[in-house]
């Protein structure tokens, strides 16, 4: 495999290279992956189509990525992403092709008032946290591009909303994922459902808060999903 992983390096140089590692039938299996981001030779954004490609034919283990010309050490933005993902990083310098594994770690940030930081403290991860409290998992994420819906990308269509384990509902309950579409025409903002006309979110350049649905929010409703138990 590390064969594999170099020969997808050296194709990529100088820009950053990236891929996951996943497990077919009780072995690791390398999918190298586009790396979408603007500035490649400095970062790396898996790309999504490849992400979900993958995670139909594969358990994900790792998120592989290398580092050309410079160390494996891993960068704020690598730590914030193996954190919010929940996934073992698998940094590599190239071409010394020296490994350095990042473990996520679960850092706790109380659920309200927090800073907006796309990636790490967003919508997903409110509503991803809030769930968690209530004993419903929502899978780790893969690598969402910002501003995807601007980008013919569809995080939250209703096929990957049924693989978390919900189904689309007419009327909100506590608990329930409310998905948006804000002056978009799919889904790029969510939510959740707490009652009384009021739902816990983060959104864009605002703390996490708790807030009423009307007169504001209710207009760009698209999808109600409860959890099925």
């Amino acid at each position: 495999m590390i064969e594999e992983i170099e020969s997808h390096f050296r194709n990529e140089y100088p820009r950053e290279a990236c891929g996951i590692i996943g497990i077919v039938k009780g072995k690791k299996r390398w999918f190298p992956c586009e790396n979408v981001a603007e500035n490649a030779e400095d970062d790396f954004i898996l790309s999504s189509s490849d992400w979900f490609d993958v995670v139909t034919k594969a358990d994900i283990f790792a998120i592989v990525h290398n580092h050309p010309d410079s160390s494996n050490e891993p960068s704020e933005a690598d730590i914030n992403g193996c954190n919010a993902m929940g996934i073992p990083y698998y940094i590599f310098s190239y071409p010394e092709m020296e490994l350095n594994i990042v473990e996520p770690k679960k850092v706790f940030n109380p659920l309200i008032g927090r800073e907006y930081k796309f990636g790490k403290y967003d919508c997903f991860e409110a509503m991803r946290d809030w769930l968690a409290e209530k004993e419903i998992l929502i899978p780790p994420r893969a690598a969402f591009e910002d501003y995807w819906w601007e980008k013919g990308l569809d995080y939250f269509n209703e096929e990957t909303i049924s693989k978390w384990g919900f189904k689309k509902v007419s009327t909100p309950k506590p608990n329930d994922l409310l998905v948006f579409a804000v002056d978009s025409k799919v889904g790029n903002h969510c939510g959740v459902y707490i009652g009384n006309d009021v739902m816990f979110h983060h959104a864009e350049n605002r703390l996490s808060c708790r807030e009423a649905l009307y007169p504001l929010w209710a207009k760009f409703i698209i999808g109600i999903y409860r959890h099925e138990a």
